[in-house]
């Protein structure tokens, strides 16, 4: 009896520096709008209005293309499905760049419709950055009334805002909002009522 050995697939070594292009793509691009917009674009998302469906379809995205592009060299069925693969791993690694990243600071290149909520002042926090000596700065706040724009939760503050609000401990908020480019709603400015 003859043994028949399989032949292994050879797979061309530019493929894993292409699969890796969703996982880099939503980096370069968060590095290139810090370095070109930098803070100019508001982008502090209120909580209940974020960006994940959309990060996860620029996801998607980012993934197919870069897989049509990698497999583009490839014949064998066996090598394009395991570039889909690592196409997909990749981009689910870059899922939270798209929406914590370079979303964030999109949607808030045009902002439009521009309300005041009056909210609550719960509490406020301070925490402090992974593995770093920086502070950041919450308040936790719920809308006075039921069908406001924006929901409770925790909301990215300024220091100094956080030194107005223990400062004065007002019961009350007035937070100003308005509605990115992609639809999220982005908070603009606490003032005291």
């Amino acid at each position: 009896m003859k043994r028949t050995s399989s032949q292994r697939t050879a797979m061309p070594q530019s493929l894993f520096v292409k699969a890796v292009l969703p996982f880099a793509a939503p980096i370069l691009l968060t590095f290139a709008l810090v370095l070109l917009v930098g803070n100019h674009w508001p982008r502090d998302i209120a909580p209940g209005s974020g960006l994940k469906l959309a990060g996860l379809i620029a996801t998607a995205a980012t993934a197919f293309v870069a897989w049509r592009y990698s497999a583009a060299q490839l014949d064998e069925p066996k090598a394009c499905k395991f570039a889909a693969l690592l196409c997909a791993v990749t981009a689910l690694l870059g899922w939270p760049v798209w929406s914590v990243g370079v979303l964030p600071s999109v949607n808030g290149a045009i902002v439009r419709g521009q309300s005041t909520v009056h909210m609550t002042l719960e509490r406020t926090e301070v925490t402090h950055a992974s593995k770093s000596r920086k502070l950041y700065y919450w308040a936790w706040l719920k809308p006075d009334q039921s069908d406001a724009v924006i929901g409770s939760g925790r909301y990215f503050i300024s220091e100094d805002v956080y030194n107005r609000l223990e400062k004065t401990s007002p019961a009350t908020v007035k937070v100003t909002v308005g509605q990115g480019l992609l639809g999220a709603r982005i908070v603009l400015g606490y003032d005291q009522r």
